[in-house]
């Protein structure tokens, strides 16, 4: 008997839970070598900023524009190219000498993430119509293994071999994921009606406005992180060896409950699940500023992270239900874009907040974001409810 949601008795499924991990570990495996990178290369603290930034512009678009491409039956095609840009990518950082290098191999890796992943999840969520979410929550899983391993890499080999070595590993990872997927037959989610080249027009649908409010409520503090996090603990009194756990122990309760986070969401419904769950890991985002002690800010830290394996879940599996016919790929892109946008902003704005203001009002307000957009939610959910049973004849 196949199983629940079909995904294991799928074509390719294992070889596809491998690319998504490879690409994972070959976008992150940079952020262990961004220091070792300026020591060596003598740039400014600004060209930090740059390598990072670089990725966020070039994932935002990629997953705007590129995605598209899928619903018009290049799913896998868009999977090999964002496979080939990881290898392209990593062999670029290996390679350099240079801030501009360095900021060209980034983007290059922000593409990849953005032309692999919406394609990879519009496969996933199209496999059958019953357990979607579970489905979601495993990619969703792996994703994330691969994206905490890879500083966990480049951490150990940075010292030992150098600061080439993790890029050729992660690189290499890459190409071994290309080769096996190559062959093998994959799903392929419905095609589109008509070869529309952006996915901007699904604002129009108030469903898919509803997914993009819960996955902006997701990771607009994701960006607070990503700015934040090392400068945080650091003041704190964290040890470097603290904080690079803080990263692993993040995303360990997320890769082994996700799957489990997915099936619930199925159970109670998506979106419910993800309003439920946004509202509840709220307030441990907001109580981040108010404790002092590093090891009890990573324990909330772990604990947030189990909720989120039932929130990413249900954000991903509403806006795949929200996705009209042959449009699965363009609305994984838009919510994509949608997540970048908002981490974006605020990896942009909490470090001005933290310095003016101190850590609490920046978790605080980042928590009451949070809550925001929960709140939003729940109000377009209700008005689609009513708008539905007011339709039934």
């Amino acid at each position: 008997m196949e199983p629940v949601g079909g995904h294991r008795g799928t074509p390719g499924w294992i070889p596809l839970l491998a690319a998504t991990y490879a690409i994972g570990v070959s976008n992150s495996v940079v952020f262990a070598a961004l220091s070792d990178l300026q020591d060596k290369y003598r740039f400014s603290d600004a060209g930090l900023g740059w390598i990072a930034g670089a990725g966020f512009v070039v994932g935002f678009f990629a997953q705007l524009l590129i995605s598209p491409f899928a619903d018009r039956g290049h799913s896998k095609r868009l999977l090999m190219i964002g496979l080939l840009l990881a290898v392209g990518g990593g062999a670029l950082f290996a390679a350099g000498s240079s801030l501009v290098v360095f900021v060209i191999a980034r983007a290059v890796l922000g593409c990849s993430n953005g032309t692999f992943l919406p394609a990879a999840r519009a496969i996933v969520a199209s496999m059958s119509p019953d357990g979607v979410a579970e489905r979601l929550g495993r990619l969703g899983g792996v994703e994330l293994a691969g994206f905490v391993t890879g500083p966990v890499i480049g951490g150990a080999l940075i010292g030992p071999l150098g600061i080439r070595w993790p890029f050729l590993v992660c690189s290499s990872a890459a190409l071994i994921a290309l080769i096996a997927l190559a062959g093998r037959r994959l799903h392929e989610p419905p095609r589109a009606a008509r070869h529309e080249r952006i996915g901007l027009e699904l604002l129009r649908l108030p469903r898919m406005r509803l997914g993009l409010l819960l996955s902006a409520g997701l990771f607009l503090p994701v960006g607070v992180y990503d700015a934040l996090w090392d400068r945080y603990l650091t003041d704190r009194g964290a040890s470097n060896t603290v904080i690079g756990l803080s990263f692993l122990l993040y995303g360990v309760p997320f890769v082994m409950l996700a799957a489990a986070g997915g099936r619930t969401a199925d159970r109670i419904g998506p979106t419910r699940a993800a309003i439920i769950a946004i509202a509840c890991a709220a307030p441990f985002t907001g109580s981040y500023g108010l404790i002092t002690l590093p090891w009890l800010i990573v324990a909330a830290s772990v604990a947030e992270g189990s909720i989120q394996a039932l929130a990413v879940p249900g954000a991903q599996a509403t806006i795949a239900a929200a996705a009209p016919p042959g449009r699965a790929s363009a609305a994984q892109g838009l919510a994509g874009s949608t997540q970048l946008l908002a981490a974006a902003v605020a990896a942009i704005a909490s470090p001005a907040i933290y310095g003016a203001m101190g850590p609490g009002p920046v978790f605080l307000f980042a928590g009451g974001l949070m809550l925001v957009c929960a709140a939003a939610a729940t109000i377009v959910a209700r008005q689609l409810r009513r708008s539905t049973i007011i339709a039934i004849p």
